[in-house]
């Protein structure tokens, strides 16, 4: 596809954003609350029933030349199960339709691993495209580095479309320095050009042999791909067939308006994005849900856990996102003109947006699934304190109001002692898993289920058994 069709493809993607976004709000408006949980609760609790469960180290092998840098998600379609594991790049990996991840931690290096999608400059690092003398920015800008796949669902087919695999991609635009065997290569960012790439300038492994970012030249993005289940994409499995670009926006942009600086106002957030496909309450319909870590506005305030959501007839398309700001979700998520020049765009303002809750900040990951015996939505969030990381719960019934935290017994580390790969391990970048290891998003809370994460490279998990009260 040539440029100029990718552009006019967004531009037509954002016309009909605005005709999705007008008559979301017209459905909402007036409309009673006909879906579960009716009439809203005024306090929703639960009790953890088994507190003295242990975070376990799982033992998984991660593919030849990857990390299990967050916990995989498991897809089952097609007559086919997939496991998607992801650092800078992912790959997807076909394991028996009957397995259990937690069970079988090793299925990860039976099969032949398939590219998914990853960073631009990873693959080129990796030897997967060669390499442009000329960088595209128009196309690339944001997952140069990394890309990946944080939240992989699987999107049903409708009278248009068939069945879809779909991710929600952690994206980083940023300076770093890798060394290869065959090579030192100097990646810049290509959101502020005024701060190139240096030893003193850049993400990398540094003197005490630990990764760290250098934050002011690093750059965040939320962003989506899809694979039809067909055999041009493996049957799901190559995401890169169709990736189209952001879908949320910092509010503030990237840059200042006269393109110098970094906006003040952006706090350089690691996204950790998740999603959810339901239904709301309020107007009957469902809807993407898309939760992730964006920069806060609010004085003395810092990175926050915001949503945005997309009508399921879009089909996750970029522009048909409305961000959560004042209790409702309303505000578009990406500039009006996303087919703009990059150094144009990224001083070009995001809609407005709120955290999701008063204490959702610096959180590590926020991730939402429903429960299917109780209608509500439960979360789990890895946040942090001062001087420890602690994973918690939250019940909502509309995914607008959120109820105080439920605390995971035995899942606090402290942060300046922990250790990869020592006990006690860390609930990284959690997310839930189902009893019988087939899905994230639908748990059945009548039964033990479990939250795996990261520890924070390998898979690590808690079983989990709670009561709704």
């Amino acid at each position: 596809m040539s440029e100029k069709q990718k552009i006019n493809r967004r531009g037509f993607i954002r016309k009909s954003a605005k005709y999705i976004a007008g008559t979301t709000l017209i459905a909402s408006a007036g409309s009673k609350s006909i879906g579960y949980g009716r009439p809203l609760k005024k306090q929703l609790s639960l009790k953890i029933k088994n507190p003295d469960a242990q975070v376990i180290d799982a033992n998984m092998p991660a593919p030849n030349g990857f990390s299990n840098e967050f916990p995989p998600s498991v897809v089952t379609a097609g007559g086919r199960r997939r496991i998607f594991v992801s650092c800078g790049r992912a790959v997807a990996i076909e394991i028996p339709v009957d397995t259990h991840i937690l069970h079988d931690p090793k299925c990860t290096t039976r099969s032949p691993e398939i590219w998914a999608i990853g960073g631009f400059d990873a693959e080129i690092t990796y030897g997967r495209l060669p390499v442009f003398t000329e960088y595209d920015r128009r196309t690339m800008y944001w997952r140069k580095n990394y890309c990946g796949t944080f939240n992989v669902d699987l999107m049903k087919k409708d009278s248009s479309h068939p069945e879809w695999v779909f991710s929600i991609n952690h994206c980083e635009s940023k300076n770093e320095i890798e060394k290869r065997e065959y090579g030192t290569f100097s990646f810049h960012n290509s959101i502020n050009l005024n701060d190139p790439a240096t030893p003193e300038t850049s993400s990398g492994i540094k003197a005490n042999g630990r990764y760290s970012d250098y934050q002011a030249g690093y750059f965040g993005f939320v962003s989506m791909s899809y694979a039809p289940i067909t055999a041009e994409t493996k049957w799901g499995a190559e995401l890169f067939h169709n990736d189209m670009g952001p879908v949320m926006w910092p509010q503030m942009g990237f840059m200042t308006p006269d393109g110098k600086e970094v906006h003040p106002d952006y706090k350089h957030p690691h996204s950790h994005p998740s999603s959810l496909i339901a239904e709301d309450p309020k107007d009957g319909r469902k809807y993407l849900y898309v939760f992730a870590n964006i920069s806060s506005t609010q004085q003395g305030k810092y990175n926050m856990v915001g949503a945005a959501r997309s009508p399921i007839e879009a089909r996750g398309m970029p522009g048909t996102y409305l961000n959560f700001y004042k209790g409702e979700y309303t505000e578009p998520s990406l500039p009006d003109d996303m087919s703009e020049d990059v150094d144009v765009l990224i001083r070009q303002r995001g809609g407005k947006a709120d955290a999701i809750h008063p204490e959702l900040y610096n959180i590590n990951r926020f991730f939402a699934a429903r429960l299917k015996r109780s209608g509500l939505f439960l979360s789990v969030e890895s946040y942090y304190q001062e001087e420890y990381i602690e994973t918690a719960l939250r019940l909502s019934e509309d995914l607008r109001n959120w109820s105080d935290r439920f605390v995971v017994p035995n899942t606090r580390i402290n942060r300046r002692t922990r250790s990869r790969n020592k006990p006690p391990f860390g609930l990284f970048y959690p997310k839930f898993l189902s009893a019988d290891g087939s899905n994230h998003y639908e748990i059945d809370e009548s039964e033990p289920f479990y939250i795996i994460a990261a520890k924070p490279h390998g898979l690590s998990y808690r079983q989990l058994s709670i009561e709704i009260l």
